[in-house]
């Protein structure tokens, strides 16, 4: 046990003991399902408890709880957040990700929780956890609740697009959205997200006798969530090794044997790597252009600036290897072009909400095979037709190359609504407990609401969180002392419904 001491030790010892003993990453929340339906189980025998547990087709769960004695006009209310995590680690052996469980850690100065080597997934588990702990917490007072537990929301949001409303009946037309992640912070809307896929089919061919190989890798990144973090200047890995090959193949003989980097779509990639092929008497010259590429890089983003060096541990590394098959030399050149011109970062920022990302994109993984070429750009918007727009114009970069274009359907995204009577009352519990000035916002990440509330009319949606900060990643940190003050936030708010008049 590591978060035994730290209160409220009824969230803790879920999150510790439910959550992060069960890694879950997304499409493979099967073990927390059951974990999650064995501890309630366990709960309402231990407690005497009337939870009803309903699932539906696509693995999602709800909790109807009733309502505490005395609150029983209360209108119910919905807690929600997602089941899967991002399953990220930068461990040199790596780290099984479907066994073993999170290493979780309280970091020297006390102040925070975080993981070993991995992503910690407090996004969404400590939401979870907090949404749990009110069926068991005995100072927690509380009319109807319905907590629902969605599935897949890092990779596709399949649980939401999924969810069986017919299945789980929801009464609930208020709805708390548990997936925030800035104590302080309401988010009243969110951005929609689609993703583009290119896809090229490709043949190898045996090295000739002049060739020598090179791996050219970009590492140690900080990366992040390519929602939150896509406007904070952080490098992404495949976009500079893009910039390393395409200082060369335009006058240098050059062929591409494999590129491959990122796993995660909603991931800032932290690694990337080429294996290219060069002739051995322009070998010096290569390296040459190659090492003034790197200083430039290490440069720019190692220099000190005003919010700190933007890429502390960044590492741009070239190393002779073995000859292996390769792609000719016209589709190498199609391959970096297309790597070097397709965007990366934030398009535009809104014109209504300052400081706000309005549309983005981030290039996420890039995969060969024996027989083809992946790359797989991710792209959000806080306004649909800008998002769809922009995709179009993604996909128009693939066809100039020749690759095959293939578009997912994209998730919508949640519209403001700042005069909701149930965001004011939100507002009204949560400045009780927040020292300073509580903020209403919009966000660039993709939260669920925007569909939730499209399968279920008249909702009214507010998301709320502790303080989270970069999820995504092996640096995934959750705050201690928010994750009390939200808590007491959470069983304010319950506790003052039948005054909200809602």
């Amino acid at each position: 046990m590591v978060l035994e001491k730290l209160e409220p030790k009824v969230v803790w010892d879920i999150f510790e003991h439910v959550l992060a003993a069960t890694p879950r990453e997304s499409k493979k929340e099967g073990k927390i399902r059951a974990a999650i339906k064995d501890w309630v189980t366990k709960q309402t025998e231990l407690h005497n408890l009337d939870v009803t547990l309903i699932e539906d087709d696509v693995g999602n769960i709800l909790l109807k709880v009733p309502p505490t004695p005395g609150f029983e006009s209360c209108p119910p209310v919905m807690l929600q957040g997602h089941l899967d995590m991002v399953c990220e680690t930068n461990r040199p052996g790596g780290f099984d990700f479907d066994n073993e469980s999170i290493p979780v850690q309280i970091e020297d100065n006390g102040e925070w929780v975080t993981a070993d080597g991995t992503t910690l997934g407090a996004d969404n588990g400590i939401g979870v956890a907090m949404a749990l702990a009110l069926l068991v917490d005995e100072s927690a007072v509380h009319g109807p609740l319905e907590i629902l537990l969605t599935v897949d929301e890092e990779t596709g949001l399949t649980g939401a697009f999924g969810l069986d409303i017919d299945k789980f009946e929801p009464r609930s037309r208020l709805l708390l959205n548990l997936d925030s992640e800035d104590f302080g912070v309401i988010t009243i809307g969110s951005a929609g997200g689609g993703e583009v896929e290119l896809t090229r089919d490709l043949s190898h061919v045996e090295p000739s006798a002049e060739l020598v190989f090179l791996r050219v890798t970009v590492d140690g990144l900080r990366g992040g969530h390519s929602g939150g973090e896509i406007h904070l200047h952080r490098a992404n890995a495949h976009k500079l090794v893009a910039r390393l090959l395409s200082s060369i193949v335009n006058d240098h003989e050059l062929v591409l044997a494999s590129w491959e980097g990122g796993s995660k779509h909603n991931a800032i990639p932290r690694e990337s790597t080429a294996v290219i092929g060069i002739r051995r008497d322009e070998m010096a010259a290569i390296r040459d252009r190659l090492d003034r590429e790197r200083d430039a890089i290490l440069n720019y983003y190692g220099k000190e600036g005003t919010k700190g060096v933007l890429e502390p541990n960044i590492r741009v590394s070239f190393s002779e290897v073995s000859r292996q098959k390769h792609l000719d030399s016209t589709n190498s050149k199609i391959v970096i072009w297309t790597v070097d011109s397709l965007p990366h970062g934030p398009k535009n920022f809104s014109p209504q909400v300052p400081d706000l990302v309005e549309t983005s994109t981030n290039l996420a993984i890039i995969k060969t095979t024996d027989s083809s070429m992946t790359l797989h750009e991710s792209a959000r918007s806080n306004v649909d037709a800008e998002l769809e727009a922009y995709r179009r114009s993604i996909a128009d970069i693939g066809r100039l190359g020749g690759w095959k274009v293939t578009l997912d359907p994209a998730y919508p995204g949640w519209a403001p609504n700042p005069s909701s009577p149930f965001l004011k009352f939100v507002k009204d519990q949560y400045d009780r407990v927040v020292d300073g000035e509580v903020r209403v916002e919009a966000v660039h990440a993709g939260l669920e609401c925007g569909i939730i509330g499209a399968r279920i009319p008249g909702m009214q949606m507010v998301s709320v969180g502790p303080t989270i900060t970069n999820p995504h990643t092996p640096d995934e940190h959750v705050n201690i002392e928010s994750v009390k003050k939200f808590y007491d936030f959470l069983k304010l708010l319950l506790s003052e419904l039948p005054t909200a008049g809602l």
